[in-house]
Formats: structure tokens, sequence, C-alpha cells
């Protein structure tokens, strides 16, 4: 099943954005870098923003079993003093 497919509607705030994965991984080799910008590609086109608004994001990785592996987000406001 296409990862779209999977994806929930969500509001996406005004402004700036800070997003928050946590991917879960089968094998302690996977990178955790090689996920994000592809995902992170296929939800601003669904959700429709501009991934440049994005200037903040955390990133977690957890070894699942093998058939459990997922990709988890949450899109927040991102607060800086400077905006």
């Amino acid at each position: 099943m296409q990862v779209r497919n999977k994806l929930q509607k969500i509001s996406i705030p005004e402004g700036y954005l800070s997003i928050k994965y946590k991917v879960g991984f089968s094998s302690n080799g996977s990178d955790l870098d090689n996920c994000i910008k592809p995902f992170q590609d296929i939800i601003s086109k669904y959700y429709g923003f501009n991934d440049n608004r994005i200037y903040h994001f955390d990133v977690e990785k957890e070894i699942v079993k093998k058939g459990n592996e997922y990709i988890s987000f949450e899109i927040l406001p991102y607060k800086n003093l400077l905006q």
C-alpha cells in the first residue's frame, strides 16, 4: 500500500514548522536519515505545504521486529524568537 493511502487528514499550522519523526526499523544497520527526505516530500505534497517552511525537526530511531516497521510524525508550529 502506498504511504499516502495511510495518511490521515490533519491541519497544518501556518508559518514556520517543526516536525517530530519516529522511525521503527527492523535492522540496526538502517540509516535513519535515508527515509526522512523522501517521506518529508510525500507529506508536504499530500498536505499541500512547501517543505522549506520546516525550520526544525527531531528524529528518533527505534528497533522493532521484522514486519512491524513504521514511521510516525507530528507537525507543529515552530516557535522562535526571531519570527
